[in-house]
């Protein structure tokens, strides 16, 4: 059972965002830290996270880090994280995902990676960056082994989100506090019921027209409309997140559309305290500070 687990949102905004950084997150459990998704700009989120927010963040926290799929919003700043380890590798960052996922990394990476600028020349490989780890293993077969993986700490599961091929939503289980992270999915019944025993789900959402880009955005991203068709019990420990910059004006506890009484849109460089002293926090204590 975890004593204390928070969370930290760098980042909350979607693909197009200019007012917010990309989805991503820093996650806390009784001394341990992980991260999901690295995406662009890095350097950039840092510096602008460290005059405002809560929670000081840099590189050097970057110990463990989870993937969730190979959009750039997502993961354009792993080959950033990589540049730290161009002529040496030290300590490098354990980078998790299924063994599919991985190779696909390495694959996304290599042409601008494989080609070593370090004295002995030659050619680099994915370890000389990141330190791999494949939470699917021992396979069962081929690339694709069990979806479940024990940090000690947590343990995590993985399912397929209705989004792009291959796109990945986690469920981290502390002992006594379950968090589901869903940021890039369209509406699917199935998936919501598989994150619905969850203490708390941060789940993407769509504001305005779904008509966009000469398509319809509903078979990537999540419309408020349909959110709002959940059980009462679910809207009230979900935030929100990987919203437009039109999802608020000024405050994001008054956002621009309606979103019912109990959905609230998570908010970037604030800390969410999720359990205390061995004890979960309700949703509406996620944002107190420490006593």
């Amino acid at each position: 059972m975890a004593r204390n687990v928070w969370f930290y949102m760098l980042g909350v905004g979607d693909a197009f965002t200019a007012k917010h950084f990309y989805t991503n997150g820093l996650f806390h459990v009784d001394g341990r830290e992980f991260f999901v998704d690295a995406p662009a700009y890095m350097n950039k989120m840092w510096a602008a996270n460290n005059e405002i927010g809560e929670e000081h963040v840099d590189l050097a926290r970057y110990r463990e880090l989870f993937i969730t799929h190979l959009h750039a919003d997502h993961v354009g700043g792993v080959e950033e994280l990589a540049y730290h380890q161009m002529y040496r590798t030290d300590d490098p960052i354990k980078l998790y995902g299924p063994g599919w996922m991985l190779q696909d990394i390495w694959s996304h990476l290599r042409p601008a990676l494989e080609p070593s600028v370090r004295p002995e020349g030659g050619l680099a490989s994915f370890d000389w960056f990141f330190e791999p780890i494949a939470i699917d293993q021992p396979p069962e077969s081929g690339l694709q082994g069990a979806a479940f993986h024990d940090f000690g700490e947590f343990s995590v599961t993985y399912a397929f989100t209705k989004h792009v091929p291959k796109t990945l939503m986690y469920k981290f289980d502390f002992g006594n506090f379950r968090l589901g992270y869903s940021p890039d999915a369209a509406f699917d019944r199935a998936n919501i019921e598989w994150l619905a025993d969850c203490d708390l789900i941060l789940h993407d959402t769509w504001f305005g027209e779904v008509k966009v880009l000469g398509g319809d955005i509903r078979n990537l991203h999540c419309p408020v409309a349909d959110l709002l068709t959940l059980p009462e019990a679910l809207q009230r420990k979900t935030l929100l997140c990987h919203y437009a910059d039109s999802a608020y004006d000024v405050d994001p506890t008054k956002p621009a559309e309606e979103i019912g009484e109990h959905f609230r849109l998570i908010q970037q460089n604030r800390r969410y305290h999720l359990v205390v002293d061995g004890q979960p926090r309700p949703p509406e204590r996620w944002l107190d500070p420490l006593d």
